[in-house]
């Protein structure tokens, strides 16, 4: 399902026509419309994808500050990257939030007409921060990733960015993912329900979910992203290049209101709203967002969005390892900063 806050192809076309007649009579016009950027999520809620809580409508009536007169936003909400990749490729949204997994996958396919970007950064997995944890019951057997062997485990979809984690933590520990162990497909939401009712045994459950289902007890964490490597790029933004050359101005500024956003969210003046307008979105209660978000055990997230491509080359490298790739790519070669509203260092 998605949230529509573009305008009809019909009320498009009248006010084309609107303008046409005001050109060939004299006759003033209001301001145009605003050009609509269609974008779609990457399966997440909340602070495992923080572009969705710029779409409630607080954010959007007090602190986006160029929605509705720069730019517009018609959002889709997807089950997880590969679908919003799959979008793109169809030509049917123009930015999209992703993992590196998914987004390297469509490049090896030139499966976007045109190609895309990486433009902003959302959030890391970095030293002292959250990572993307998988876990366990409290009472279960399992107290190593080597113990997985014949076990199912659950990911929010296959080709996402914790799928490729599992792959190579699981290899890491001498299990092959296509024999030893049953991977699965379950949304974020429901993971802990099923770890609770025996139909996994392990399953990945990143911020919000993993807090909510923590307060809960019964579960601990059997390891986490850091496994796979040190550090490394989680969720980003990416554009199709015919966005960004037929719609610049509109990308720059929801990118400003998106670093904009951020500072506000992190800004301790602003913790109680902040954390409230959260909860909402990862459908949690604030005192348990409270525990976590804008702190060391939420992710790290780089408040002018800017993203190194070293965070995503080590996972492209993975990639080639575990053969979701036949050759390696040069990350760094679809990486553009240019379009956040400070310079990004390197």
């Amino acid at each position: 399902m998605g949230i529509k806050f573009g305008i009809s192809r019909r009320t498009a076309l009248m006010g084309m026509g609107a303008t046409a007649l005001a050109a060939s009579t004299g006759t003033p016009l209001r301001a145009q419309t605003p050009p609509t950027l269609r974008y779609a999520t990457g399966g997440g809620f909340g602070p495992n994808e923080i572009d969705t809580v710029f779409f409630t409508d607080f954010m959007k009536k007090n602190i986006l500050k160029r929605y509705g007169k720069d730019y517009l936003l018609d959002v889709t909400y997807t089950r997880g990257t590969p679908e919003a990749t799959a979008l793109m490729a169809a030509g049917r949204i123009d930015l999209a939030a992703q993992s590196c997994a998914s987004f390297v996958s469509a490049l090896a396919k030139d499966a976007v007409p045109g190609g895309m970007k990486v433009i902003a950064d959302e959030h890391d997995v970095r030293a002292g921060y959250s990572a993307q944890s998988f876990y366990v019951l409290e009472g279960s057997p399992i107290t190593d990733p080597k113990q997985l062997k014949g076990k199912i485990i659950a990911v929010n979809a296959f080709g996402t960015g914790v799928d490729l984690l599992l792959r190579v933590v699981l290899k890491k520990n001498g299990l092959d993912p296509r024999r030893d162990v049953r991977i699965v497909e379950i949304s974020f939401p429901s993971i802990g329900m099923a770890l609770r009712e025996g139909r996994v045994d392990c399953g990945v459950l990143p911020l919000p979910f993993g807090a909510t289902e923590l307060a809960k007890g019964g579960i601990r964490e059997l390891f986490n992203g850091t496994a796979a490597y040190p550090a490394y790029s989680v969720i980003f933004q990416a554009a199709t290049n015919q966005i960004l050359t037929t719609q610049p101005a509109a990308v720059r500024a929801w990118l400003a209101d998106y670093v904009d956003g951020l500072h506000w969210l992190h800004d301790p003046a602003n913790r109680k709203e902040a954390v409230a307008v959260v909860a909402e979105v990862a459908k949690s209660t604030p005192e348990v967002v409270d525990t976590y978000f804008a702190t060391k055990s939420d992710y790290y997230r780089d408040l002018n969005g800017c993203l190194s491509s070293d965070l995503l080359q080590s996972q492209v490298d993975a990639m080639v390892d575990q053969g979701f790739l036949a050759k390696r790519i040069e990350i760094k070669n679809y990486v553009d900063m240019s379009y956040l509203p400070h310079p990004c260092a390197g």
